[in-house]
This record gives C-alpha cells, sequence and structure tokens, in this order.
C-alpha cells in the first residue's frame, strides 16, 4: 500500500453486487460506493470522483470537518470472506492481495465512530439519509426525538433547504370546528433545539445552522427507545425460558447428578447455618409433582447467579423435605424501598393438580399499577409456615415493615401477622371478598343482577358507620340474608375492611379500580392452573410485562404534559410533580370542590372547622390552621390513598390558598418517586459500639450500591459510569489500607469477621431447617 489510495474489491455474495472500499492513507476520510458490475467504466469513473472528494473540507470556522459516511461500510467488511491464512484478500481478477485486512476494519471502525461526532456547524454529507441518520444517532444519544421540519426545494424540484427539529418544537394547534372532551397530553413545548442544512446542486448537503439547547427534560438512556424516532421493542430483561423449557422443565445446562453437587459443594469451604427454629414441625400438607422441586431449585439458583441480589429461601418439614420457598429479585426488592408502605398478601391462585398455592406480595407503584415484591410457594398453610414465610419477607426487605398488610379472612395468616409484623395494620382486601361472593351466594347472583351491585355499595360506598349500617340492612332485608354465616362473620370483622374504619395508609387498594387491576392480572396470566415449569416461566414472564409497563408510563409522565383544567398554580404544580394517572384523580377532586358548600362552624385558637358538603352527597368536616397551612379532612382520604380531598381543597380554595403545600405532595405519587435514595430500613440498635456502628453502615451501604447498581442495568452509558467509579473508589480503598497503622487495619479485620458473620446470617440464600458442615 505504497501509493496515496488504494483500491479493495470485494464480492457481495447475498446481493450480487461488487463493492469497492477506498482506503486513503490520509485517514480523513472513508467513502464506499456500491457498483452494479456492468461495466469496469463505471467502475473506474466512480472510484476517480471518490478519490477527489476524500480529502479533508474546511468549513467556516476553519474547522476541519468534513465527514463523509457510508452505510456500505459495514456491511463491506462483513462480506470480506475470500482471505487466506495470512489475512490477504482474494481480487476480482483472482489475484491475492497482500494487504492487511485490519486496516479495512480500522477504517469501517473509523467511520462508525463518526457516527458518534458532535454535529458543527460546517459538517458535510452526500445525501439525505446520511444527514438524517446521522443528527437522529445524536439525539439518541441525547435523549431526545427528531423530527422532519422545514423543506424548500428549487424549481427543478431538487432540495435547497431541510431543517430537522427537535419533536418538541412548536405547539399544538387547536381544532378549527371544536372542542376536544379529551385531548391527549402536550408534547410540544417551544423548543428550539435544530440543525438546518444547506444542499447544492450536486446534492451535499452541508450543516448551515445548529441549536443544541432544549427547554424540555431529555429521556433518561433506558426510555430512549420509546422516544417516536428510535422506537423500537427493548425488552426490559433477557429472555429466560426458551421454549424447550416448558416441555423439559429446566436448561441443559443445569440437569446435573445431586449426588455429584453434593460431593462439589464440599470442596468450596463455604459455610451455611443451621436454624431449627425455623423448621416445620410436622409433614407437609401437599406435594409436588416429581422433578418439581428439584426444578424450582435449580431455576432459583441459576437466577441468584445471574443477579448476586437474588434472594430465596427454602423451609423444610420433619421429614427434611423442601416444603415452602420463597424469592425475591434485585429489583423487586428495590421496588419494595420505595413502594412497600401497602402490601396485598393473595393465596388464591394454585398451580397445578394438586392445588399448590402460589402466594404474591404485591404493591402499587407510583402509577397506580400493580408490582411485585416477591412469591412464595406454600405446600404448607400452617401458622408455623405463615411465620416462617413473613419473617423471610421481612429479611429480605431489610427488616421494613409495610403501614398495611392486606389479606383474605384466614385466621393463620391473622395471628402469623401481628406476630411478624407488630408495627403494620392488617386488613382484609376487599377484591378478596370480592372473589368470595359466588362461592356463597352462586344462585343469588344468577338469579338477582342486583345483588352484585348492592353488595359493592357496601363495600365501596360506607364512607361513614352510619352510612354502613344503612347499606348493609338494606342488603340483608332485600335478599333475605339473615341466615347467612359468612355474611355474619364478615359483618363482625368490619372494622378490618369497611372504609369508615381506615386509619392507615392504604394507596389505591380499597378502590374499585384495584379490583378490576387484580382481576385483569390473573385473567391475563394466570387464568388457568398450570404445571409448575409453564407457571414459573409465566411468571418471570409477567414479571417483565410488568415492568415494562411501568417504564411506558415513566416516560409518558415525564415526556408530555397533561392539558390542565384551568391553568392556575395548584393544577399547574400538581401537573408538574404527579405522574399522569395520579394528576387525573386529583383534577377530579378539584372539579369536585366545585360544586361544594363550604361553611364555618368553629374556632379554636388558629384551628378553624368547616363543614364542606355536596347537597344530598358526601359530608366531610375540616380542620385548617392558616398559620402553617395544615389541613384534615374527616374522609381521611389523604391519610389513606395520599392525595388532598375535594373537601379539603375546597376549605384551601376559600382560604386563598393558590398553590399546593408541598406537604400535601406524597413523593410515592410523584414521577420522581424512585429518585434519590431509597428508604432506609431499620439498622441494627446503635450503642457505644464502634464495631456496632461500623456493622450497621455496612449494612446500610451494601443496599444502596444494589440499588444503584439495579437502576443502572438498562443503560450501558450508567454501567460505565459505575464501574469507573467502583475502580476509582477500590483504588482510593486500597491506598488508604496500604497507608493504615497494624493496630487499625487488626481493628478493621475484626469488624470485617463480624460483618461476614452478619451477612452469612442474612445472605440471599436460606435453608431453613437443614444443618450444613463446611462445604
Amino acid at each position: 500500500m505504497d501509493g496515496s489510495l488504494e483500491n479493495i474489491k470485494t464480492v457481495d455474495a447475498s446481493v450480487g453486487s461488487t463493492k469497492a472500499i477506498n482506503i486513503s492513507l490520509e485517514g480523513s476520510v472513508a467513502v464506499a460506493a456500491d457498483m452494479s458490475g456492468e461495466g469496469t467504466n463505471e467502475m473506474d469513473e466512480s472510484l476517480r470522483k471518490a478519490s477527489m472528494t476524500s480529502g479533508p473540507v474546511e468549513n467556516d470556522n476553519g474547522l476541519v470537518g468534513a465527514v463523509e459516511i457510508s452505510s456500505n461500510i459495514n456491511s463491506s467488511v462483513g462480506n470480506v470472506d475470500d482471505r487466506d491464512a495470512s489475512g490477504s484478500i482474494t481480487c476480482l481478477d483472482g489475484s491475492l492481495n497482500t494487504g492487511n485486512v485490519d486496516e479495512l476494519v480500522k477504517v469501517a471502525s473509523e467511520a462508525t465512530e463518526n457516527l458518534q461526532l458532535e454535529p458543527k456547524v460546517g459538517m458535510v454529507f452526500h445525501s439525505e439519509e446520511e444527514a438524517y441518520e446521522f443528527y437522529n444517532s445524536y439525539a439518541k444519544r441525547k435523549g431526545f426525538s427528531v423530527r422532519k421540519g422545514h423543506l424548500s426545494r428549487r424549481r427543478d424540484n431538487s432540495i435547497r433547504d431541510r431543517h430537522y427539529v427537535c419533536s418538541n418544537e412548536g405547539t399544538r394547534q387547536e381544532h378549527r370546528t371544536h372542542v376536544t372532551k379529551k385531548p391527549r397530553p402536550l408534547e410540544r413545548t417551544k423548543c428550539l433545539a435544530r440543525i438546518e442544512f444547506k444542499v447544492n446542486r450536486s446534492n451535499v448537503w452541508v450543516v448551515n445552522k445548529l441549536i443544541e439547547e432544549h427547554n424540555h427534560l431529555l429521556a433518561s438512556p433506558n426510555k430512549i427507545h420509546m422516544l417516536r424516532s428510535h422506537r423500537k421493542k427493548l425488552p426490559v430483561e433477557r429472555a429466560i425460558f426458551t421454549e424447550a423449557d416448558y416441555y423439559y422443565g429446566v436448561k441443559p445446562s443445569l440437569m446435573y447428578d445431586s449426588q455429584s453437587e453434593e460431593v462439589q459443594s464440599m470442596g468450596d469451604g463455604e459455610l451455611l447455618v443451621k436454624n431449627q427454629n425455623s423448621c416445620l414441625s410436622a409433614t407437609r400438607l401437599r406435594d409436588l409433582e416429581k422433578g418439581d422441586a428439584q426444578f424450582l431449585l435449580d431455576i432459583l439458583k441459576n437466577k441468584q447467579s445471574e443477579d448476586p441480589s437474588f434472594f430465596y429461601a427454602v423451609q423444610i418439614d420433619e421429614k427434611e423435605r423442601m416444603t415452602n420457598f420463597f424469592w425475591a429479585d434485585a429489583r423487586s426488592i428495590n421496588d419494595y424501598s420505595y413502594f412497600g408502605d401497602s402490601v396485598l398478601f393473595d393465596t388464591t391462585y394454585r398451580t397445578s393438580r394438586f392445588d399448590i398455592p402460589f402466594a404474591p406480595f404485591i404493591g402499587v407503584n407510583h402509577h397506580k399499577q400493580i408490582v411485585i415484591f416477591g412469591a412464595a410457594l406454600l405446600l404448607d398453610e400452617s401458622i408455623e409456615s405463615f411465620i416462617w414465610l413473613f419473617r423471610t419477607f421481612r429479611a429480605a426487605m431489610s427488616g421494613r415493615q409495610p403501614k398495611t398488610i392486606f389479606t383474605d379472612l384466614c385466621a393463620e395468616m391473622s395471628k402469623a401477622i401481628s406476630m411478624t409484623f407488630p408495627d403494620t395494620c392488617h386488613r382484609l382486601c376487599l377484591w378478596h371478598i370480592l372473589q368470595n361472593v359466588p362461592k356463597h351466594f352462586h344462585g343469588l347472583s344468577n338469579r338477582e343482577s342486583n345483588f352484585q351491585k348492592d353488595f359493592e355499595d357496601c363495600i365501596f360506598g360506607s364512607s361513614s358507620e352510619e352510612i354502613l349500617c344503612k347499606l348493609w340492612d338494606n342488603l340483608i332485608a332485600k335478599h333475605c340474608l339473615g341466615n347467612s354465616a359468612w355474611l355474619k362473620d364478615l359483618y363482625e370483622a368490619t372494622e378490618k375492611w369497611a372504609l369508615a374504619y381506615l386509619n392507615s395508609f392504604c394507596a389505591t387498594m380499597t378502590t374499585k379500580q384495584w379490583a378490576e387491576d387484580m382481576d385483569n392480572l390473573f385473567k391475563i396470566h394466570f387464568y388457568r392452573k398450570l404445571p409448575l415449569p409453564k407457571f414459573i416461566a409465566q411468571y418471570f414472564k409477567a414479571l417483565v410485562q410488568l415492568r415494562e409497563k411501568e417504564l411506558f408510563e415513566d416516560y409518558e409522565s415525564r415526556q408530555t404534559k397533561p392539558v390542565l383544567l384551568v391553568d392556575i398554580p395548584v393544577l399547574a404544580e400538581a401537573a408538574e410533580s404527579y405522574t399522569r394517572t395520579i394528576y387525573v384523580d386529583f383534577e377530579y377532586e378539584y372539579k369536585s370542590q366545585l360544586a361544594c358548600l363550604c361553611e364555618t362552624i368553629a374556632m379554636d385558637g388558629t384551628v378553624y372547622t368547616f363543614r364542606v358538603s355536596i347537597p344530598q352527597k358526601c359530608t366531610g368536616l375540616v380542620e385548617f390552621n392558616p398559620s402553617n397551612i395544615t389541613i384534615k379532612c374527616s374522609c381521611k382520604k389523604f391519610e389513606s390513598m395520599g392525595i388532598l380531598c375535594m373537601h379539603a381543597l375546597k376549605v384551601l380554595n376559600n382560604n386563598n390558598i393558590l398553590y399546593l403545600p408541598p406537604q400535601y405532595i406524597l413523593k410515592r405519587w410523584t414521577k420522581y418517586a424512585k429518585d434519590g435514595t431509597l428508604a432506609s430500613g431499620p439498622l441494627l440498635a446503635a450503642d457505644s459500639s464502634a464495631q456496632e456502628s461500623l456493622i450497621s453502615r455496612y449494612s446500610r451501604i451494601c443496599h444502596k450500591a444494589v440499588s444503584v447498581a439495579v437502576k443502572s442495568a438498562l443503560s450501558k452509558e450508567a454501567l460505565e459510569i459505575l464501574e469507573h467509579g467502583l475502580d476509582r473508589f477500590i483504588a482510593e480503598m486500597e491506598n488508604m489500607f496500604d497507608g493504615a497503622p497494624w493496630t487499625k487495619q487488626t481493628q478493621d479485620v475484626n469488624v470485617d469477621d463480624a460483618m461476614q458473620h452478619n451477612t452469612l446470617e442474612t445472605s440471599g440464600i436460606c435453608f431453613d431447617g437443614f444443618e450444613f458442615a463446611a462445604r
């Protein structure tokens, strides 16, 4: 390669065309041209033109910024197959070119790197596709979408000017003839970011103007694929199961002899702790099908090998058989730290022909969507099993207790909850109650369609004790149900389910919408009994789909704005803070307060009491302190759900409070609910011992590190930043220890031993009931 330009020609067998790749020794530009192969004259002419344009071009600012990119380079490199062992390439005439193939690959990589350049005025492109692809690639890295803007043509229909703008450019045009009843959220924000090209008659595209600043939030790396110009399917997690897994139950790599596994384990030097107190003292009530226990254990071990923070535990019965299983991945544990204030524990779904209860721990995220914190498979439903499960769940979640836990009506569960969650309010799930109605009143439900409606009115319409008693008596009398033992038991437990007795945070789990969401979850994902292998596959598939829906709502809430009912500060602040689904609920409350009547009925110092009511409907007593802008309503909507009710908003409006007090914007309902650090679980009790303090801090930092890793998992750039940061921190720690005195290092070793022991007791894998020796 002693000339200034060397032509390397290869044959693309897939399309039957000849490609000539021109490699400039100056390294400034690489151009690839597709040739039809119909004549050598056309090929030589194309090569001559390519060599004429291969030199650098100086732009208006004196910068060497000419970039000529060909989308054919990568494909050309991929088709260089005719090479010998020395790395030479066979040309069309059969001769050997002894040039190094690495130079060709280097040119292709340089052309690819050109796509990673920042746009500058004066940059040159040779087609509209190249110009658009370059700017769209830049937009993808930055986090915005590109829209084609202004276009002007000459008389010969050739392009003179072309503008590509940010998709948030401009404003929405109002319809000329009618007003839209439910307008779509606003996306355009009058953003001025753009790139403008001038195109000469030779179809050379030159960047004439560039505006880089945006007036809106840019999309994070894990949401870029949802932007319109970059839209494509991006799985939240890689596929875990293949089609063969449905039929054979486990991957071939997981198939091994249990005896060989035991021999291998004995050589690892790893210790596991025996915990006889958690051993089930009775024989399990159900059995798994042959091979299912080993299959499930293999799956859990495989998941932990992929995700070191994956937590699972197994309980053993008196015959040392695996009886109860619990598992939770790092994302579920992370979600619990943000949304674990209200939890539903459900045991209604049964797997396989043995009716084995599948028991997920379910919560509500900031979009009012279902989120799964963990799951269990229970072969035994005794008090001992529930105590073990709840303690294991609490250990996996760093000891944090939910504010409220919902379950079905079950004496064993109720007793276990009181023993394991002493600071948690236990309530009966309204969705479970509705699910039990057809079981007890199947014939009545079929004969009288009004029964279901009357029963739901009792469940969801009992805002006060008086209203509940009135509706309940009417239900019993109207449908002659005075002898129903189930209804009597249910009424005796009204304080555990009636809305009139709400005294803890429940998110949206006491609404009719939540009951419908739960119905849809099981109808879509768990609509029939499945063998365990198929069920586990379906479970992880459902987990991925739920997280994809959350990611989409995150994108929609951050990249769009709702159309305000009225442009006033309180609604503008709510739209800026809340997710779009929560804003809809808040706006409904604000619209409802417009129809409310408000009157002052008492005053005690600086606290005023108001009666707020809608004629013939609900009434609320509101206490308002204007000195510190605190407000409290008798309906307890804010305490139970986390948004202000119509009664409170009416009082604020009447007292000219035109903004939303910050203490009444609950972060768990905002767009930024998962921003910042995790909510800390209870740490070990602090005392005068420095060792105890270090262990507590060690535990907290471990959970924080896992949270950061989980957040970074979907972004290559974020993972690179995290890895570089960790490498830097490791180097700093090593330097610190290298310079530490001997006495200090001895103390650190003692603390490290204690940390390892503490970590062992709360490790991600737990076999309760087995006794293990050193492995």
